[in-house]
């Protein structure tokens, strides 16, 4: 997740604070993919399983994990789609599950997961935002940061504000908390002024002030120690610091070029040619002529002056980080140069070239290096859709004369596609296919067909494919409209999406159902148990069709106990609930139409389940 900051509000600050230094470097209603612009890209984010873009014109784009991306749809995409309802936009910065926008008007919007209340909002009653919202409370901020689980943001009168959780006192209001209690609405963080630039990190926030001091609060601040400060305290050792970052580990680059580091350095993520953690900043001797830091939970990025990308740390493709992935130092990212602007993500990174075009390497699996594929990539693969044409591109593919796009074998919820292929130049890359507008798949240049699945019983649907060559060049569209059959679905929920990971001790699912109340007086149901010595807290939105009105409800069952939860109604059809669950037990939560004559065999109801278990 990359933190913003010092090149962002270096002018800005310059007039309004008088800096006595200069920063070194910063930080759709469809999901039709990105088509190419002559505004080119300034700023990248990463996410823990998302990406975002920042162009000149102010628009926001995203790609990678579903519920993440802005753009009004619960689903993933492999390709950039524009965020929702956001223009004039200054900078963005993307947390593990969430985003968040700066508009030239000093106010800051947020998507996404809602988890500890990092979207600005109660998550005990929004539990996402598939659009940006503006982040309430806030106004005249110049600058922003996005964690896991908190954000920072600046204002103008160099006052720095936090919301999200507060385990490790990285809010900075004087207290610390549990987990499961969150701190939605920003507040001031105390005893610090004259602020410059800010970087949130995993239970760790830093700020530098206008004198280039260094300050932190949360836990393993610098001072030597692993002890939490509710409050900011000086790292002691640096000054005249123009840049820096926070992951796991630490970065500073100060005005005579040195970098410095400390934090947890179990995959080498310091760079320091070691894996042992360092509790008080430490020079790094392997680097030089750094402008800007990236850092991320298991790894670390640079760019020098002369626009060369250097990685360190756990090079992972997947959820484990073994030995063979590990780099102690830095090494120069291959096939890249001039880039402009980095950013790290859980697994992956990012990187601007100074041609506006955007790269990506690293784990794929949600489709977070924007290439149309979910395939890991070693090395920097262009992200489509983004960054201005070559002026030498090939002409777009084209199609044969004739019926080039044609179905068979409609089913009630399935039907084949097959195509004649497109001819280019240089060879077709990919084949986009569309439903209703929408982007359903990506497949290699030597298909020719593809089988849609999951589609609603005696429902018409549009169908269009296009041809991509490697430039990123786009053929015109072909069309066909499909009918499927009639069908009365069955009464269960089907798995449309699922992830799943650890952190801090805990672990994390999240599952997206989906199921028809096709009769009067259907009930759909679902369920969770946590694992044998665990326990765990469930959290379950339902999302009523358009023109039904369904109800939602959870129940805690076991040792003979059925335990009902109650159920918040939402805006916009949506209802939410919540349970612990003991060991023993298990969460169940069912949906049902309002009245007898709310059903419909043809509208899907969706719900969203969000699972946090341990056996602390």
């Amino acid at each position: 997740m990359k933190r913003r900051f010092m090149l962002l509000v270096c002018g800005f600050l310059i007039l309004t604070l008088l800096l006595p230094f200069q920063a070194a470097a910063a930080e759709a209603g469809s999901a039709v993919v990105a088509e190419s612009s002559n505004s080119g890209v300034t700023m990248v984010a990463a996410g823990r399983f998302h990406s975002l873009a920042l162009k000149e014109d102010g628009t926001v784009w995203a790609w990678g994990n579903s519920f993440t991306l802005g753009n009004g749809t619960p689903y993933s995409s492999a390709t950039p789609v524009q965020a929702k309802d956001l223009d004039s936009v200054t900078a963005v910065a993307a947390g593990g599950d969430h985003s968040l926008a700066l508009k030239s008007d000093g106010t800051v919007w947020a998507w996404g997961e809602n988890e500890y209340g990092v979207l600005g909002e109660d998550p005990s009653r929004t539990s996402w935002r598939l659009t940006p919202v503006q982040v309430q409370g806030l106004s005249s901020v110049v600058a922003i940061s996005a964690s896991f689980t908190h954000n920072l943001a600046l204002k103008s009168d160099g006052t720095v504000w936090a919301w999200g959780m507060n385990n490790a006192g990285q809010l900075g209001n004087g207290t610390t908390s549990d987990i499961y209690t969150s701190f939605y609405t920003p507040s001031q963080v105390q005893g610090l002024d004259s602020v410059t630039a800010v970087a949130a990190g995993p239970g760790i926030s830093l700020a530098v002030k206008s004198d280039g001091t260094l300050w932190a609060w949360g836990g393993t601040v610098g001072d030597g120690t692993t002890d939490r400060h509710s409050t900011p305290v000086q790292v002691q050792g640096l000054s005249s610091v123009v840049s820096f970052d926070a992951g796991d580990s630490r970065f500073v680059v100060k005005s005579d070029g040195t970098v410095w580091a400390w934090g947890w350095n179990g995959y080498g993520q310091l760079g320091d040619g070691t894996t042992t953690t360092r509790y008080t900043p430490v020079q790094l001797q392997q680097l030089g002529s750094v402008a800007a830091f990236a850092a991320d939970e298991w790894h670390s990025l640079a760019i020098k002056s002369d626009g060369t990308v250097w990685e360190w740390g756990c090079n992972s493709k997947g959820s484990e980080c073994y030995e063979s992935d590990i780099h102690t130092t830095p090494v120069q990212v291959q096939d890249l140069s001039s880039a402009v602007d980095i950013a790290a993500g859980f697994e992956h990174s990012l990187a601007v070239k100074s041609d506006g075009t955007v790269w990506a390497w690293g784990n794929n699996g949600s489709g977070q290096l924007g290439d149309a594929a979910r395939n890991y990539h070693s090395t920097p693969v262009q992200v489509l859709g983004l960054g201005e044409s070559s002026p030498n591109t090939p002409e777009a593919p084209k199609w044969p004369e004739g019926d080039v796009l044609t179905a068979t074998d409609p089913t009630y919820n399935s039907v084949q596609l097959n195509w004649q292929p497109a001819t280019d130049d240089t060879g077709v890359y990919k084949y986009f296919v569309y439903k209703d507008n929408a982007l359903l798949a990506a497949l290699d240049g030597d298909m020719n067909s593809y089988e849609v699945k999951g589609l609603s019983p005696n429902s018409s649907y549009l169908f269009s494919l296009v041809a991509i060559d490697a430039y990123d060049n786009q053929s015109v569209k072909k069309e066909v409209t499909v009918t499927t059959a009639a069908y009365t679905a069955p009464g269960s929920f089907q798995l449309s999406d699922s992830k799943n990971y650890s952190y801090g001790g805990s672990n994390y699912e999240f599952l997206l159902y989906y199921g028809y109340i096709s009769s009067s007086g259907q009930e759909l149901s679902g369920s969770w148990s946590p694992p044998e010595g665990f326990h765990g807290v469930v959290k379950v939105s339902m999302v009523s069709p358009e023109g039904e009105d369904y109800d939602l409800s959870l129940e805690t069952v076991g040792e003979g106990n059925r335990l009902p939860e109650d159920t918040t109604l939402l805006t916009g059809g949506t209802e939410y609930s919540a349970a612990e669950v003991p060991g023993g037990y298990r969460a169940e939560w069912r949906v049902k139409g309002h009245t007898g004559n709310d059903f419909s065999p043809d509208k899907k109801v969706f719900v969203y389940v969000s699972i946090k278990y341990d056996n602390h």
